[in-house]
């Protein structure tokens, strides 16, 4: 009863203390986890942002990188065109140009030769309603704009001659130049890749905006000096699957990814804007709702970018401005992932309002609320739930006890600390002869009768020490057993001894089965040590005495191999009994046999052995063929028709039968010996067993016939004993057909 209410305690205790715990620290980290996912969220936005960041960087790049190659591609459809056209060359009359520079659209009036293409003049045509030779002719091969220039002066500056590039007013851009140097003094990058001799290729000013460019020196006939230039070049806002890309792409609830430029004329100007409603509108002067020039914070930062982008990793920069939109009440801050695309000149901005995060910390704060109130009904369900919970975890944990101790084999007691008892195994109540409800509390010096085990356990209890065993002699009747007993202390966490576990082990077959392998192994040393000091007698004299007569030799040297036979078989058995004390099965070699020769053989062996023996054997005259090992199969057959000889010492007939049936092979081997008992017959397969041969001194090891039994069901077999006292003993061995050799028979 004791025991019940305890596991009851223990059942329940645990579940009214994990509802307290977990309802007082669901309560306690609520406003924790809230603010940490309000963290999380905030970082999974900036995270979302500098990723579309980089994404649009890299959409950039791979759109930069196409057209740069088909810009290439147009270039040399362009050299194609005007290498057939003929040779450039410059002639008079001279031509008076007013020259405007591209840049400050100043205006300077000089006067050149004019530049020819195979003889022919390139015209003066600033119209797109009249052809251009050369530029228009590329065009419409391969798209885009084309435009040939002429060097103006030693300095450099290159003129347009003849090109389709359109000018504000919506005509060919004719007379319009790229300065060697720029207002600010440095030199132009297009005209000093062209000086140096080199194509430039890239993103460049032309006339009024800003193209993907391919530049190509043309040199003079002496190629000593360059004298113009082939272009080719795709407006950069021509890529309209760019910039709708980027327009289609949405930050966060309400965001979305805008680009300004970073340098010159277009800084802090939009390039693409939300649905290209403000492209090319300037935002430099804006301010937001604190007063501060954000697009201008936006842009230095994005410049400086440029600067930390030697690694692999595009690098990004945030900025947080509060921003008021019309209509709105309250101004709202606005958090903004900062990107730098040097080759375009773009500042990439990917923005989102704070503000919708504030719908996923909304939405988290009522499921946590919902969470608290429904951990909190939990634990208040949990405990009223805990006793009748209790209760039924209890039984099932007594149930279980119950289960254990019915089943456990050994003779298991459990006493407390004051040797009182607790626990019985069932085989422990049929030794005390009473239940556990019978006996329980009750010290067991009371209730244990036999002397010497009580003494035993007294003692144990008394030093208070487990891992001691001892063995005691239970007599129940007419039968005795041999009980090895352990003892196991119970503790506690901290080392204090609380009571003692009793177990008590029956060893009365192991101890029989080692008193029969120290039985064994005194008859095998026998065993071998007869024929050895055989062998060792006949060899002594055959090597000592040279004037043997050759009858006496023959007879030694036949003694000799006799007795080595005997011990081949002996070595043979004690490795099959080797594998068979591992556990491991006798290795079987099938192969096809016929039975009776094998038969025959066994006969052969049989009248070797024996002078004393007349031998019969039956077989029929068609093949008994099977899938078997010989070798095997002969030392099984072997040991039993030794143990005909053996226990038939006063001689006899010993008939060898083999015949077919329906289901096999059937083996006999018969004798007129001494017979068995049936106590014989039951344990003749047994390890290390020898009959009782106290009439009769017989030799051998005891591992015969347990060799046998494994050889036959090795072989999908049986063997079987039949045999009366003082009447002869017959072996049965049954072997069955192959599934083809079934098919053999029966035919």
């Amino acid at each position: 009863m004791r025991i019940g209410v305890r596991v009851t305690g223990l059942a329940i205790l645990p579940i009214l203390l994990t509802a307290l715990v977990a309802a007082g620290v669901a309560l306690y980290q609520k406003q924790e986890v809230q603010r940490f996912f309000a963290r999380e969220i905030e970082r999974h936005a900036h995270s979302e942002a500098q990723k579309i960041a980089q994404d649009v960087y890299l959409m950039c790049r791979a759109a930069q990188e196409a057209t740069q190659i088909t810009i290439n591609s147009n270039l040399r459809v362009a050299e194609f065109v005007l290498d057939q056209a003929g040779a450039i060359s410059f002639a008079p009359p001279m031509t008076v140009w007013d020259a405007i520079d591209q840049y400050t659209h100043r205006q300077t009036q000089i006067a050149l030769p004019r530049m020819l293409v195979g003889g022919r003049w390139l015209g003066r045509n600033d119209s797109f309603d009249l052809p251009s030779p050369i530029v228009d002719e590329v065009r419409d091969l391969v798209g885009g704009t084309v435009t040939l220039f002429q060097r103006m002066n030693q300095r450099g500056d290159m003129l347009r001659v003849a090109t389709n590039v359109a000018d504000a007013a919506g005509r060919r851009a004719l007379g319009t130049y790229i300065p060697a140097q720029t207002a600010e003094g440095l030199a132009d990058p297009v005209v000093a890749a062209l000086l140096r001799g080199e194509t430039f290729q890239g993103r460049a000013f032309v006339v009024n905006a800003w193209y993907v460019t391919a530049y190509q020196p043309i040199w003079n006939d002496a190629e000593t000096e360059v004298v113009g230039a082939l272009y080719v070049g795709v407006k950069q806002e021509s890529l309209e699957s760019l910039r709708r890309g980027i327009m289609d792409i949405v930050v966060g609830k309400t965001g979305y990814v805008y680009v300004l430029g970073g340098t010159g004329e277009q800084r802090g100007t939009y390039i693409i804007s939300q649905d290209g409603l403000r492209d090319g509108e300037s935002l430099w002067d804006e301010v937001d709702a604190a007063g501060h020039h954000f697009i201008r914070e936006i842009v230095e930062r994005a410049l400086r970018l440029q600067k930390s982008a030697k690694n692999a990793r595009i690098p990004v920069d945030f900025a947080r401005y509060p921003w008021l939109n019309p209509g709105e009440e309250k101004a709202r801050y606005k958090v903004v992932a900062i990107a730098y695309y040097e080759p375009w000149d773009w500042v990439i901005g990917a923005g989102y309002y704070e503000t919708d995060l504030k719908d996923s910390q909304f939405r988290l704060q009522a499921a946590m609320t919902g969470m608290g109130y429904w951990i909190g009904l939990t634990a208040l369900l949990m405990m009223l739930l805990a006793v009748p919970a209790g209760y039924f975890v209890a039984g099932g944990i007594r149930n279980r006890i119950d289960s254990i101790l019915t089943s456990v084999a050994e003779i298991l007691i459990v006493t407390d600390s004051h040797g009182r008892i607790v626990l019985l195994s069932k085989p422990a109540e049929e030794l005390l002869g009473a239940s556990l409800r019978q006996v329980i509390h009750q010290p067991f010096e009371q209730v244990i009768s036999h002397p010497q085990l009580r003494e035993h356990l007294v003692g144990a209890l008394e030093k208070g020490r487990g891992g001691t065993r001892f063995d005691v002699e239970l007599h129940d009747g007419t039968a005795s057993r041999i009980m090895e007993g352990r003892t196991s202390l119970i503790q506690t966490r901290v080392g204090t001894a609380v009571g003692m576990i009793f177990i008590l082990h029956d060893v009365t077959g192991e101890r029989a089965m080692n008193r029969m392998k120290s039985e064994f192994i005194c008859t095998a040393a026998h065993e071998l040590s007869t024929p050895l000091s055989s062998i060792i007698g006949y060899s002594d004299l055959l090597l000592n005495e040279k004037g043997l007569p050759a009858e006496t030799r023959q007879e030694a040297l036949a003694y000799i191999n006799k007795k080595a036979w005997a011990l081949s078989r002996i070595v043979n058995d004690l490795l099959d009994l080797t594998r068979i004390e591992l556990g491991r099965e006798i290795p079987i070699e099938k192969e096809k046999k016929d039975i009776r020769e094998l038969l025959r053989e066994i006969e052969v062996f049989g009248r070797n052995l024996t002078q004393k023996h007349d031998f019969v054997l039956e077989l029929p005259d068609d093949p008994l063929e099977l899938t078997i090992d010989s070798g095997k199969m002969e030392q099984a057959l072997e040991n039993i028709v030794s143990n005909s000889i053996k226990y038939s010492p006063g001689g006899g007939t010993i008939r060898i039968s083999g015949h077919g049936e329906a289901d096999g092979v059937l083996i006999e081997v018969a004798d007129q010996g001494i017979g068995m008992t049936a106590e014989q017959r039951r344990r003749i397969f047994e390890r290390f067993y020898r009959a009782d041969t106290s009439t009769t001194a017989v030799d051998g090891t005891g591992l015969g016939m347990s060799i046998v039994k494994h050889v036959i069901e090795g072989h999908g077999g049986r063997v079987w004993v039949e045999s009366q006292r003082g009447k002869g003993t017959q072996v049965f061995v049954k072997l069955p057909w192959e599934e083809e050799e079934r098919g053999t028979e029966l035919s």
